[in-house]
């Protein structure tokens, strides 16, 4: 989520990041590279005498990435609380934080707040096998969580990963069967697929010399919510939203992804972020 956060930040969103660091140097980097990139660390957990979680990517000779995940949390976790969320919210979750027992009540309890006051939420499972969680385990977390959304941005990872599902229909049909009605299945170079109970589409992806993969996802989902808020509609109303929006919707989280993809940085640049926002103040 920190990669989203930053390219959201960057294109002049009001973004907060909930997440846990450590008081140490990394940390301290971190929270005053979020905070120079307009995204809010109010919402950030700091420990103590511990060490701040890492994830290394390792790219192989195509420049996709495969990832290592470091963690030093002490034994009793807490989240920040938020106080005054509205329908006018947009919640996105992921990856570790979304399937980790020490924190699943606060977790648990955030969603249903987020819920019971209208806002929306997108979860992307984002899991691996080098994330060294049970399956069975992760497997129930990730039904409840896909149940809290509004829509699922999962890519054929995810789904391989999680249950050995290797097409859109047959991730559709899982997550329509766990609670949610909205899934987008990104396959990297091989295109989008949208599936709804009023559509089912498939988006080219466009062709482009990739420079690192790393952060493809976060920016997919960064473009996604950046396209929302232009259109100022609510992704809770995702399941009666017109072809054309949906189209624009996507069309924005490839292009936030396709960028990303042919740099080596992980989020969209400050110039890419300029030409965005000037393109919908005119």
């Amino acid at each position: 989520m920190l990669n989203s956060t930053v390219s959201l930040g960057r294109a002049g969103a009001e973004v907060f990041l909930l997440t846990e660091f450590a008081d140490d140097d990394i940390g301290h980097l971190i929270c005053q590279f979020l905070k120079d990139n307009s995204v809010s660390t109010e919402l950030i957990s700091i420990y103590n005498g511990r060490k701040s979680p890492l994830a290394l990517a390792f790219l192989n000779v195509e420049n996709d990435a495969r990832y290592s995940f470091y963690e030093d949390f002490p034994v009793s976790r807490s989240l920040k609380t938020i106080s005054d969320l509205s329908s006018e919210d947009i919640i996105m979750f992921s990856s570790i934080l979304a399937v980790s027992r020490e924190i699943r009540p606060e977790l648990k309890t955030l969603l249903d707040e987020a819920k019971s006051k209208g806002a929306s939420i997108i979860y992307d499972p984002n899991i691996r096998p080098s994330h060294g969680m049970s399956s069975e385990d992760t497997a129930e977390m990730v039904q409840e969580n896909i149940a809290y959304a509004d829509i699922v941005r999962a890519s054929h990872e995810d789904m391989i990963s999680l249950e050995g599902l290797v097409n859109a229909d047959d991730a559709y049909d899982y997550v329509r069967d766990s609670g949610c009605m909205c899934l987008i299945y990104t396959m990297g170079k091989d295109g989008v697929c949208l599936r709804t109970p009023e559509l089912s589409k498939y988006y080219s992806t466009p062709e482009i010399e990739t420079a690192s993969t790393v952060g493809a996802g976060d920016n997919f989902n960064a473009g996604i919510v950046y396209q929302f808020l232009c259109e100022n509609i609510s992704p809770s109303k995702a399941q009666r939203m017109s072809e054309s929006v949906w189209d624009r919707v996507i069309e924005r989280g490839m292009g936030f992804a396709s960028y990303v993809c042919r740099i080596n940085e992980n989020y969209i640049s400050g110039s890419f972020a300029a030409n965005i926002k000037s393109l919908r103040k005119g």
